[in-house]
């Protein structure tokens, strides 16, 4: 008789469960919820590419990692990535790049070569020697290579190729295949 008790008692608690979990889903509404505003939504979704900025310090490099909102074309990458590029120099006041040097426009060849046209500032302003033109042009091709999908890069000074930019070394042709040859000849590594 003891157990018939216990066996109706707990079948009794598990059909009041049963039927108080449905009543509660079949009836239940939930409270109307706020709409997110549009900036919210905007900042939520919003989608970031990153950047590593080269710049020179003396004789070395430095890294300065950007996050730079929205995904872009390759051409709008190398644009925004050489603009983060110059404005990093100028916040950080590394002194190789002139401070009113800005970019003219930027140019992906079907060969992968990114140029690169700066204003006239870039070869008229530059102050240094032969080792802030090295630094100056590996802190360029560094930043572009390591951040885009290219073979190299070529200066362009008011929509020309230049033959030097502090008059140290020959700028007139791809940067990587510059310092390729130097390094072969113990000038930088």
């Amino acid at each position: 008789m003891g157990i018939r008790i216990l066996v109706f008692t707990l079948l009794f608690i598990l059909i009041i469960g049963i039927g108080a979990g449905l009543f509660y889903f079949y009836y239940h509404e939930e409270p109307a919820t706020k709409p997110i505003l549009p900036e919210t939504k905007e900042a939520i979704v919003q989608n970031y590419t990153y950047f590593k900025i080269y710049y020179p310090v003396g004789s070395r490099m430095e890294i300065v990692e950007k996050k730079v909102p929205g995904l872009m074309s390759p051409v709008k990458k190398a644009e925004t990535l050489i603009k983060e590029y110059l404005r990093v120099s100028r916040e950080l006041d590394t002194g190789i790049i002139p401070p009113d040097t800005d970019i003219l426009g930027v140019f992906l060849s079907d060969d992968g070569t990114l140029y690169l046209d700066f204003n006239t500032s870039l070869k008229d302003n530059f102050i240094g020697d032969v080792a802030d033109e090295y630094m100056l042009l590996k802190s360029i091709s560094d930043t572009m290579i390591s951040n885009l999908e290219i073979e190299d890069v070529v200066i362009l000074v008011n929509h020309r190729e230049i033959e030097s930019i502090g008059g140290h070394l020959f700028a007139n042709r791809p940067i990587k295949e510059l310092l390729l040859e130097l390094s072969g000849t113990g000038v930088h590594q």
